[in-house]
């Protein structure tokens, strides 16, 4: 078995405000960086915002850290808990999806933008940016950006039930296995680049937000107590670092350099969490919680939504017409996430 748990805990109230931050923070963060290359107004805050594909990873340490604690005991009678994560993640992706098309019909250039293969393939979860990396299916629908990451994640809804059943019986190998497959994965992904091969590789960093999940709700409070997770996730970032040198650094925003810079910061975040600064950072959450709280439970409809209504939507790009996207956003993003859901069948509990 792994380390020796501490008395267990739940999630403090600290912990609590540092995720609804995080969440609110991140949302935003993407939607001013998508904001920065289409409107010369924020060049002035330049390299301060090329950072949205950070803030994603930060999205998907959030997931694997909140679904562990949430879904540790359920997630082992796979029924409910996939209905649950179809209910939470599926209907907002169509609504997005619809916004697309309505705005494409809008710029009068749905005919040449609309392809089958990109409208089945984000229903069926496997799309991604072609232009960053190699080895992509199709991109998103209708050149929704955002939606490449949402293929990574219902992957990783998919894999944690089986991964968790491994884990409740062999901790310490099953994180040991995750961690030198997913190396692996990431190798045989450079030798022969497949979609599926990188997304496997990622769900280490979405594991790595589970195990943080767990270090700590066993009272751990450094980041040593979530070894050896963290180990393989240096490993993989290592490896992603010798391929990019190997292979060329063309751009830091590209493949093969940006895994590399996906994986790093990755562990740099669980390192802060564990940290002093962390905990401070989770106190000044308490102090701005509640503006945090009503951002965050909007916060996927904004990540999803405002590509379209603020990026590719042309009406937008007009004073006028931006006030007019951001107010639709906010509405859209309210509905989607506050007021959908009520009327979706609910999902067992257990």
């Amino acid at each position: 078995m792994g380390h020796m748990p501490g008395p267990r805990r739940g999630l403090s109230p600290r912990v609590v405000a540092s995720l609804d931050a995080a969440r609110a923070v991140s949302a935003i963060y993407v939607v001013l960086h998508h904001l920065r290359t289409s409107y010369s107004a924020l060049d002035r805050f330049g390299y301060s915002l090329r950072f949205g594909q950070e803030a994603v990873l930060v999205f998907f340490l959030l997931s694997g850290f909140v679904i562990f604690a949430n879904e540790k005991q359920r997630a082992l009678r796979p029924r409910g808990y996939f209905l649950r994560r179809l209910r939470r993640i599926y209907p907002p992706l169509l609504v997005a999806m619809l916004v697309s098309t309505a705005v494409a019909l809008a710029n009068h250039d749905l005919a040449t933008q609309f392809t089958q293969r990109s409208f089945w393939g984000t229903l069926l979860s496997v799309q991604d940016v072609s232009a960053l990396k190699p080895g992509v299916i199709t991109d998103p629908y209708l050149g929704n950006d955002p939606l490449w990451s949402l293929s990574y994640e219902i992957a990783f809804y998919i894999i944690f039930p089986l991964v968790l059943r491994a884990w409740t019986r062999r901790e310490a190998i099953t994180n040991h296995g995750v961690g030198l497959l997913c190396c692996l994965l990431y190798v045989a992904f450079v030798l022969h680049p497949n979609h599926f091969l990188l997304v496997g590789a990622y769900f280490l960093v979405w594991w790595a937000g589970a195990m943080a999940a767990e270090a700590y709700l066993q009272g751990g409070d450094s980041v040593f107590s979530m070894l050896p997770t963290l180990g393989w996730l240096l490993v993989l970032t290592a490896i992603a670092v010798a391929v990019a040198v190997h292979l060329g650094i063309r751009s830091v925003g590209y493949y093969p350099a940006l895994p590399a810079r996906h994986f790093a910061v990755a562990a740099l975040m669980l390192v802060i969490f564990f940290s002093p600064l962390g905990r401070a950072l989770g106190g000044v959450s308490l102090r701005v919680q509640r503006p945090a709280v009503a951002i965050a439970s909007i916060s996927y409809g904004l990540y999803i939504l405002h590509f379209p209504l603020l990026i590719k939507w042309h009406g937008a790009h007009s004073a006028a017409g931006f006030c007019a996207g951001v107010v639709l956003l906010i509405v859209l993003s309210y509905l989607t996430e506050r007021q959908l859901p009520r009327l979706l069948p609910k999902a067992p509990r257990n």
